[in-house]
């Protein structure tokens, strides 16, 4: 327990160092507090939270929870890109802080929060550093890895036999800290935190920060003492435990006639009653050591008036967070693992004098119960067997009770037959669940919250979606036959637009990849998370409910230049969110950005999306006129034909499923395309003579020719005929040749047997090598026919050669031996031939 000792100017200041969600913390801090009742309770924490603190404290406000920080860099602070980012600061019942505040409840003792605000704590760190680490994708405002995560640390483990930080931590200050004394237990944990500060590299906490957080919070907590002047009063400071000796050396320094006195060994000081005095000058050269300028290069001073980021910039919100998202192993970086575990441990601290054996005994015996009911070989026996073993471990690692890993371990042994393997796991799954809880916090109704997050919570009571727990749900919707249904589904198509990662769509029509369009009925799968309120409270500022929210996202993608492709995608999820104010301003955008789109490929895509739209404006309720839209898309396509003689090779697939569409749209009704199937047969006839036409667009158009009428079978034959009889690369090409016109008029093939030969003749031409090479091409051609289809062009293949499909089937087998003789015989022929000419 660090004192800072009163002086004229201050009160005195007492710093408990805390890990974040430790039920010893709590534990001690609220025994620390109700034994000195100090005047002032500063907890370390952004300090635009403060107003939070009553509503965190308040009685109907269920743990666990966090506050979520966000900050949009608008002013361009931290980087040109002006980027979001967030962060959560979760508190579980046992987190030591949460302790400290509700206990300054209890007591009437004013509390507050003393730390730097989220933007600035960015501002003050280098890129990739601290929160700005771009690896992680949920930051956490209190992570403790510089407790857990150095060389020293990993040399600890070693030494005491123990396999990581968690599990020593456990054994060290959790199971024998319930038993030691406060001040003891505070003493102990300083010298630690001392030893994992004086292994870290002072340049890393500079980048990270962590210094400008420290000068920070010094200067707040000399504001508190100044207040308590001359009085006997105290003021408790309750910081994260890495910065409690960089707090000590900042007001120690600074102080007239302060002196700090360390109990136990903190920081290297000998004996509980060792006084270590620290005149000015030394104070002074220690802070102008920590006061260099941290941060990215012509980043100003974050704890400096001008340095501070904007407030407009920042938002600051509290949110139910759940248990599994608490879960270190779940990759929260500040957290222990298991908190279902320790919230057990918190749970039973009050009344039981072996808390751990008690939950370890319960925990052994539910997931005992629930393997027994899912497996069905487990016995009562295993499970005496399990917690005697936890004991005996205890006792073998010296431990006062049985702790987490001795649980696992006991599970491991007892319930487990055989090899641990991935079919043999599900106890140890069990177990891990149980240990991790399922529990999801929840706020009292003075919580400042957005409206929209009141609207989903409405909007779920309205449909019965569960929210309470972590665990997936299913819902089916006859989205077509039931009005609620259809409701719901528009629902969760808005709550995906808004990117809530709430639900996701497992069966059913979907517009946007104009697949199932079949399907009556839509399946489900739904979660919650506290990422969910976090991104509605991100989409907040768009609207007061999820519909109003979803519109203006929808009015902001109206601005931007989407193309026609895109224009339609919009269109499509507008029609699946039920937003029937918007259609018609979206329509009018796609009416717009297909008027000004040269793109056949974005073209052909939006007219295929309107007139999957048309066929099922009926049953989704929409009065909106697709025809003219598919016209203008129609007109479009066949005006830019022309310019696709010359395609890719990868765009071949592309073109000529849009050829085939215009085919499909200009024939299904006459009156109305007419004059675009006359056009487009036109333009098609004029690209057959375009000599540098790609060979798989000409056999597609081909067929499209022959199919419609226009063009016969001896045409077709001839077009064929003139890439088999060409060069060398005008042969290699009638492999897309035959690719294109199967595609098309894949019937053409069994009209007597000109085109078997013409394909027997292509296959003679070829050298082996060729052939491998057009292998695939040739395979993707034949993909177009049925098997039965396939069977007879082989049957007539074979009729060639005077075989049949008997001799195909019972050939002679060839080992791989006589094929090489034979080939080195082919090769050494074909070269003497060769010398001879």
């Amino acid at each position: 327990m660090e004192r800072i000792l009163r002086s004229e100017k201050m009160a005195e200041i007492i710093l408990l160092p805390v890990r974040h969600h430790s039920p010893a913390c709590a534990y001690h801090i609220s025994r620390t507090i109700e034994k000195i009742l100090p005047s002032v309770i500063l907890v370390e924490g952004p300090e635009n939270a403060g107003p939070l603190i009553p509503v965190m404290v308040h009685e109907e406000t269920k743990a666990p929870f966090a506050i979520y920080y966000s900050y949009h860099d608008e002013s361009g602070v931290l980087s040109e890109e002006k980027e979001r980012y967030k962060c959560y600061y979760p508190f579980l019942d046992y987190s030591p802080e949460l302790a400290a505040l509700r206990e300054g409840k209890k007591y009437g003792i004013d509390t507050a929060f003393i730390d730097l605000s989220y933007g600035d704590i960015l501002a003050a760190s280098q890129a990739g550093k601290g929160l700005l680490k771009e690896e992680e994708e949920k930051s956490n405002y209190n992570d403790d890895y510089l407790l857990s995560r150095n060389e020293y640390l990993k040399r600890l483990c070693e030494k005491a036999g123990l396999r990581s930080f968690d599990e020593f931590w456990e054994k060290y200050f959790e199971l024998n800290g319930l038993a030691e004394e406060s001040e003891k237990w505070f003493d102990n944990l300083l010298t630690y935190c001392a030893l994992a500060r004086e292994n870290t590299p002072e340049e890393s906490l500079e980048e990270e920060g962590c210094l400008a957080r420290e000068r920070f919070m010094a200067e707040r907590i000399r504001e508190y003492a100044s207040r308590k002047a001359g009085t006997e009063e105290i003021v408790l400071v309750v910081t994260g435990g890495f910065h409690t000796p960089g707090l000590r050396t900042l007001l120690g320094g600074q102080t007239d006639g302060a002196v700090i006195m360390a109990c136990g060994k903190a920081g290297g000081n000998a004996g509980s009653d060792s006084v270590i005095a620290e005149n000015r000058s030394s104070g002074q050269e220690k802070s102008r050591k920590a006061g260099k300028k941290s941060g990215k290069e012509g980043r100003k001073e974050a704890n400096s008036p001008s340095g501070r980021v904007p407030a407009k910039d920042q938002g600051v919100y509290l949110m139910p967070y759940s248990m599994e998202a608490a879960d270190a192993l779940n990759g929260y970086a500040s957290g222990m693992p298991f908190p279902g575990f320790y919230q057990k441990i918190w749970a039973g601290i009050p009344e039981s004098d072996t808390p751990y054996k008690d939950a370890v005994l319960d925990l052994i015996v539910s997931s005992g119960k629930e393997t027994r009911r899912k497996e069905g070989y487990l016995s009562t026996y295993d499970e005496i067997c399990a917690c005697s073993m936890a004991d005996g471990l205890a006792g073998l690692r010296g431990k006062r009770e049985p702790g987490a890993y001795e649980l696992l371990d006991a599970v491991l042994a007892s319930f487990v037959k055989g090899e641990y393997t991935i079919a043999t796991d599900t106890p140890l799954r069990i177990l891990r669940k149980q240990m991790t809880g399922r529990a999801v916090g929840a706020l009292c109704s003075q919580a400042d919250v957005p409206p929209v997050i009141h609207d989903f919570e409405a909007q779920c009571r309205k449909f019965g979606i569960k929210t309470g727990s972590t665990l997936e749900a299913e819902s089916t919707l006859s989205i077509f036959s039931n009005k609620k249904h259809r409701l719901q589904s528009m629902f969760y198509h808005r709550m995906v637009w808004l990117n809530t990662t709430f639900a996701r769509k497992i069966k059913g029509p979907n517009l946007q990849l104009k697949k199932d369009r079949n399907l009556m009925r839509e399946i489900w799968k739904y979660k919650w998370s506290a990422q969910v309120n976090s991104s509605l409270i991100e989409v907040s500022v768009y609207g007061a409910t999820i519909e109003e929210a979803a519109i203006s996202l929808v009015r902001e993608e109206l601005k931007k230049d989407l193309g026609a492709k895109e224009s339609v995608l919009l269109l499509t999820r507008v029609f699946e969110m039920g937003l029937r104010e918007q259609m018609q301003a979206v329509y009018d955008r796609v009416h717009e950005q297909m008027m000004g789109d040269t793109d056949f490929y974005s073209l052909a895509e939006a007219v295929r999306s309107l007139l999957m739209m048309e066929e099922l404006g009926p049953l989704y309720g929409t009065k909106l006129e697709f025809e003219s839209l598919i016209h203008l898309g129609c007109r479009k396509m066949i005006t830019l034909l022309p310019s696709m003689t010359g395609i890719k090779d990868e765009d071949l697939n592309g073109c000529m499923n849009a050829l085939k569409l215009l085919y499909q749209i200009t024939g299904r009704d006459e009156a109305a395309y007419g004059q675009e199937r006359e056009s487009y047969f036109a333009v098609l006839e004029k690209m057959t003579y375009d000599s540098g036409i790609h060979a798989g667009l000409n056999g597609c158009i081909q067929g499209i020719l022959y199919g419609s009428g226009r063009e016969t079978a001896e045409a077709v034959e001839n077009a064929c005929r003139g890439y088999l009889s060409g060069t060398k690369e005008q042969l290699i090409h009638t492999a897309q040749f035959f690719k294109g016109l199967f595609f098309t008029a894949r019937d053409l093939v069994f009209i007597g047997d000109t085109f078997i030969r013409m394909l027997d003749e292509f296959y003679g031409r070829v050298t082996e090598e060729e052939f491998m090479e057009l292998l695939p091409e040739l395979r993707m051609a034949f993909t177009y026919f049925t098997p039965r289809e396939t069977d007879k062009i082989a049957a007539a293949a074979a009729g060639l050669h005077g075989k049949g499909g008997k001799d195909i089937l019972e050939r002679t087998e060839v080992y791989p031996d006589w094929y090489a003789y034979g080939k080195e015989t082919d090769e050494y022929v074909k070269a003497r031939m060769e010398s001879v000419n």
